[in-house]
């Protein structure tokens, strides 16, 4: 009798803590039968497979009748799964972070992102050579979309620039600058950037890429007192690129992103350029 009377106990309470169970889930919102059981708003619960391993966690927004209407915050929920009432801290289980990020694959975002380059160009002349460095600033817009699970393609599309200075040395003449005084020059583009990403690492927030492509630059403004500013149209530059994407919520996100940008070496002049972007970005 003693062991029949634990065993009713346990299984009663074992059915009142997974009475209620999720109907529907659709945008991130389950419909919940409470069978019974008592909600209110701001209530979690976690979400429970037929296996019993919870799944996420879900919190009520709105309760009419025996049925209330969660928002899923973490993890996954899905039709059928029970619910367990939330009384602790639920840590992003591998499985759970493998399911948010399978979710946001395939996704398409845009957005816009600002950024700061650190410029170096070496110029040659007849006689040497001198090496010019600086700092500017570029803005774009984005796009970007999932091609799977884990590779992305990238395209920027703005103002980029290339500002650079530096005092020639003894011997040098480029242009009409000469040993001794400032050479510089201010470069401003039209770019096309396009990378393609591979994501290395998924956090239950943070996408980390890195990927590599080309960047297509046509002149827009061109002031030198040491290139010849007439032979200046467009460039290519190769590009490799280490980038996070911080998410907020399932909408918007924080691009952060980290170019190195190589412009070909000709016979003046060879550039290279370290960019460091950030932006805010929406899927759809």
């Amino acid at each position: 009798m003693k062991t029949l009377a634990t065993t009713l106990i346990l299984l009663c309470l074992s059915l009142t803590a997974n009475a209620a169970k999720i109907l529907k889930v659709s945008g991130g919102k389950a419909l919940i039968d409470l069978e019974g059981d008592t909600a209110l708003v701001g209530d979690q619960f976690f979400s429970i497979d037929s296996s019993g391993k919870k799944r996420g966690l879900i919190q009520v927004s709105k309760v009419q009748g025996g049925r209330a209407i969660a928002t899923v915050s973490k993890g996954a929920a899905a039709a059928g799964q029970s619910l367990q009432r939330f009384q602790g801290r639920m840590s992003a289980a591998p499985n759970e972070v493998n399911s948010r990020a399978s979710s946001s694959s395939g996704k398409r975002a845009w957005g816009v992102i600002a950024g700061m380059a650190n410029s170096s160009m070496d110029v040659k002349s007849s006689t040497s050579g001198m090496t010019m460095t600086g700092t500017s600033f570029n803005v774009n817009g984005f796009y970007q979309t999932y091609l799977d699970k884990n590779i992305s393609v990238k395209a920027l599309v703005g103002y980029e620039s290339l500002n650079v200075s530096g005092k020639a040395p003894s011997g040098f003449s480029g242009g009409t600058c000469t040993a001794g005084s400032n050479c510089t020059a201010e470069l401003g583009y039209l770019g096309l950037n396009a990378l393609i990403r591979y994501t290395v690492f998924r956090t239950s927030s943070m996408d980390f890429t890195v990927g590599g492509g080309l960047g297509f630059l046509f002149a827009m403004q061109k002031s030198s007192n040491v290139l010849d500013t007439s032979k200046i149209s467009t460039n290519q530059t190769v590009v490799g690129s280490f980038g996070v994407d911080w998410h907020l919520d399932k909408r918007t996100f924080v691009p952060i992103q980290f170019d190195y940008a190589m412009f070909p070496d000709n016979n003046t002049s060879s550039a290279t350029q370290m960019i460091l972007r950030a932006g805010y970005g929406w899927n759809f």
